[in-house]
C-alpha cells in the first residue's frame, strides 16, 4: 500500500508507525518502506521512526534507499532545474512512465519483500501527491512504478474534506484509484469539523474510512474493523488510465 498524503505534515509517518505497532500486536508482518527522504537523519527523521516502529529488524538505510540532507522535496534537492526549466506538468499516462530511480528503488523493495515476506508493505510517500521526486518525476509515477495501491492520508479538521477529495479524485484521474483513506488528528486545538470529516469524505468519494487516529493517542483502538482486510487484499496496483 502506498500512503499518499494530502499535504506535508498531515501525519503520514505518525500514522505509519501506529499501523506498524498495531500490526505487530495483531501478529501481522508489515514492512515499512520510504522510497526517498530529505532532511537531516536522526531519531526523529521519517526513515528512522519507521524502522524503530517495525518489528522486522530492518534499518533506516534498508527501507529508505534515497536520502537527501537538504529539507526540500527530493526532486528539487537532486535537480531543481528539471522542474523549474523542464516541460510543463502533463497530467496523463505519460507522466507515469518509469525512469531509472524508480526501477532501482523497486528492485530494492522487491529484495526486501523477498527477505521479510510481509503480508503487506506500507510505502510512505513524501509530502502530498504533487511532489517533485528524483529523476525529474512526480510522486504519482512512483505510486505506479512501485505497483502499490494508494491509500490517502489526510489531516482531520477544517479544510480536511477539501484536501482529501482533491487527492482522491486526482489519483482516480491518473488511473490510480485509492482503496480508502485515513484521517489523523495532528493538533490538540478544538475544531468542530472533526466530527463530520470522515462521513463527508466517505459519502462524497465512495471510499471507506479505514481509521481516524486521535491526537497523541496512537495506541488506542482507532482502526476500523476491516482496515487490515482492505490493506492486505490485493495490495498490488495495476496503473493505467
Amino acid at each position: 500500500m502506498f500512503l499518499v498524503g494530502t499535504d506535508t505534515d498531515c501525519g503520514k509517518t505518525t500514522l505509519a508507525c501506529a499501523l506498524l505497532r498495531a500490526a505487530a500486536q495483531a501478529g501481522l508482518r508489515v514492512l515499512p518502506f520510504k522510497p526517498a527522504a530529505s532532511g537531516p537523519s536522526g531519531p526523529e527523521a521519517d526513515p528512522e521512526r519507521l524502522a524503530a516502529a517495525s518489528d522486522l529488524g530492518v534499518t533506516s538505510s534498508e527501507i529508505c534507499p534515497l536520502r537527501y540532507a537538504e529539507p526540500l522535496a527530493p526532486g528539487i534537492v537532486e535537480d531543481a532545474a528539471a522542474f523549474t526549466a523542464g516541460p510543463r506538468l502533463d497530467v496523463s499516462e505519460d507522466m507515469l512512465r518509469e525512469t531509472g530511480p524508480i526501477g532501482h528503488v523497486r528492485t530494492v523493495l522487491e529484495n526486501l519483500e523477498a527477505a521479510h515476506r510481509p503480508v503487506v508493505t506500507l510505502v510512505e510517500g513524501a509530502g502530498g501527491l504533487w511532489v517533485p521526486m528524483p529523476g525529474g518525476t512526480w510522486l504519482p509515477a512512483w505510486v505506479a512504478g512501485l505497483r502499490a495501491a494508494p491509500v490517502v492520508v489526510g489531516r482531520l479538521g477544517l479544510g480536511g474534506v477539501n484536501h482529501a477529495l482533491l487527492t482522491i479524485f486526482a489519483l482516480r484521474a491518473l488511473g490510480l484509484p485509492p482503496r480508502g483513506f485515513f484521517l489523523v488528528d495532528t493538533h490538540a486545538l478544538p475544531d468542530a469539523a472533526r466530527t463530520h470529516n470522515p462521513a463527508v469524505i466517505a459519502a462524497a468519494s465512495g471510499l471507506p474510512c479505514l481509521g481516524v487516529m486521535p491526537h497523541a493517542a496512537a495506541d488506542t483502538p482507532w482502526l476500523t474493523a476491516d482496515a487490515w482486510a482492505t490493506m492486505t487484499s490485493s495490495a498490488r496496483s495495476s496503473p493505467g488510465l
